[in-house]
């Protein structure tokens, strides 16, 4: 592995040049800060200096393509490494079939550190039920999350370590110096951070991808609109499922990816994204910051209203199967596996559709069916941390730092295994092995967290990078993207709300409700008797005083 190989060189000669270094560990006692709540400050690191070599001298300023870093155990000279440690990471996601060897060579990459890695991957089918259970248990130390994946309702039971400039510049020392200053804003809860996100900013857009050759066998060239997409299934549902058995749609579990392309279409944008706790307004511009009026919870706009009767509409002609709340199938494996003809989501879509195309005949193509103002770029969308029942909460820090930062460990996440799961070209693109369907690129929710500049894949599809490009061209960010809710002083009220929004919207996203207004006034009736309006009142509350701030 050419990367792994000059990082181990340029360790050994570390090693080296600190062993024939004389006198005694000098300490450098500066530190850096989180300024103003959000700015972390790079003014070096505590215990910097050891054999009086400075382990952070030949950093390169920041990171980037070309701009190797490599960790050394003296970048954590606040640490005991003397004791071996097992630091368990758990992640959002099905487990890669070659996980096992690539921690493994991470494991080889970080006896230096005395420490291994190991990893507990929670299935998306059943991640909103296990995942507060992880952080109940023991082995979690190191953790996937972001707005939509538990952060806030998870930090404010406390159940993360809190990542102040002090725990930083001790344990992360690389963190503190690398972590984009303007990133930890859009993750904070509380004015506080929990949690380390992605270093690089992208565009957070949602599409529709279709079996494209069955869209022609039954006479439909193009998608432009929603009606485009939903006569597209209704007629996969009336005229392929009865001959083939595939679904148009394999939903699972519940509709969140088509609720996001269809909310997107009306620019319908989220200002708490709790679960399924979610706060709305209709986006209009960059710079223009929604009054507290127009922010409503979603289940009681107009827009999820109708949502709803369209899923209906859908679920009524067979568009997916009826026990779809209890599959556990997802509908992304479904569409790889040519049981669904359907999926939506992000870019992610792509590694699906490639393996659906790997069968003769197949072709697909995907559709942004969303408004003129795509959603921008944004730090927020992934992050990992720390459990609070992590026995060994400063070396998972170390881990973390590392993951986050070295080149090497940090490319071996995302990526896999040089030439065994892809090739470099050069020192910004790479192709994929066909061992690569063993550990897919961008697979792990991990390598969504971590990434700090874009690796291009030379092979990548000429579709996606279209669609991106576009994307990224026309994405519009939200004025309310720096806005965290602290619901902690109403933690109760809030886990009741959820508890009840997790027994109705399921079924209503699925359309598998018959009456949907019935249902719909009797969920509110319930969540006004939990408590929704003393929720609302905090949210009003930090939300005023957040708004006048900016």
């Amino acid at each position: 592995m050419k990367t792994k190989q000059i990082i181990s060189l340029f360790l050994v000669m570390m090693l080296l040049i600190m062993t024939s270094a004389c006198g005694a560990p000098a300490a450098d006692s500066s530190t850096a800060s989180v300024g103003n709540e959000t700015e972390i400050a790079q003014e070096g690191n505590a215990g910097a200096e050891t054999a009086g070599v400075d382990a952070f001298a030949e950093l390169p300023d920041e990171l980037g393509i070309g701009n190797n870093v490599a960790a050394v155990p003296e970048m954590y000279s606040n640490l005991d490494l003397s004791k071996p440690v097992n630091i368990n990471i758990y992640m959002v996601g099905d487990t890669p079939a070659d996980w096992e060897a690539v921690a493994e060579a991470a494991n080889e990459y970080l006896e230096p550190f005395n420490t291994t890695i190991s990893a507990t991957f929670l299935s998306y089918a059943d991640y909103t039920t296990l995942y507060p259970l992880a952080l109940q248990g023991e082995d979690c130390d190191i953790i996937y999350t972001a707005g939509w994946c538990f952060l806030g309702s998870e930090a404010a039971k406390g159940s993360f370590v809190e990542l102040t400039d002090e725990f930083l510049n001790s344990y992360m020392p690389l963190t503190a110096k690398y972590q984009k200053a303007d990133s930890w804003a859009e993750i904070m809860v509380g004015g506080k951070i929990y949690c380390v996100p992605q270093n690089m900013t992208e565009a957070s857009h949602k599409f529709v991808a279709i079996r494209q050759d069955l869209a022609e066998k039954y006479g439909i060239s193009e998608l432009s609109t929603w009606d485009d997409y939903t006569n597209y299934l209704l007629t996969i549902a009336e005229k392929e499922t009865p001959e083939s058995g595939i679904y148009a749609y394999a939903a699972a579990s519940d509709n969140n990816e088509l609720w996001d392309v269809y909310r997107e279409g009306y620019n319908v944008r989220t200002v708490v994204d709790n679960d399924l706790l979610d706060l709305t307004y209709i986006y209009t511009d960059e710079s223009t910051i929604p009054s507290i009026e127009d922010i409503q919870l979603v289940y009681a706009t107009d827009e999820f209203r109708s949502f709803c009767d369209e899923m209906k509409k859908l679920a009524d002609a067979g568009v997916w199967s009826r026990s779809a709340l209890t599959n556990s199938v997802t509908d992304d494996e479904a569409f790889a596996a040519l049981q669904g003809a359907s999926i939506a989501w992000n870019s992610s879509v792509f590694s699906y559709i490639k393996t659906a195309e790997q069968t003769d005949g197949v072709t697909c193509a995907v559709y942004d069916l969303a408004s003129d103002k795509p959603t921008a770029a944004a730090y927020g969308n992934g992050g990992m941390a720390i459990a609070s029942s992590c026995r060994n909460p400063e070396r998972a820090a170390m881990i973390l730092d590392i993951m986050e930062n070295d080149t090497y460990l940090n490319t071996l996440i995302i990526l896999g295994m040089e030439d065994v799961h892809y090739e470099m070209q050069d020192e910004g693109h790479y192709v994929e092995t066909e061992k690569a369907v063993d550990y897919p690129i961008w697979g792990t929710s991990a390598s969504w967290a971590i990434k700090n500049y874009k690796l291009v894949d030379a092979s990548m599809d000429p579709r996606q990078q279209e669609i991106e490009a576009d994307i990224e061209a026309r994405g519009e960010t939200s004025p309310t993207r720096t806005f965290a809710f602290d619901d902690s002083e109403i933690s109760e009220y809030t886990a009741a709300i959820k508890n009840i929004l997790n027994d109705y919207v399921p079924s209503l996203q699925l359309g598998l409700t018959e009456d949907i207004d019935g249902a719909l006034n009797e969920m509110m009736n319930k969540l006004e008797a939990a408590g929704l309006q003393t929720y609302l009142d905090e949210f009003e509350t930090q939300y005023n005083a957040w708004a006048a701030e900016q």
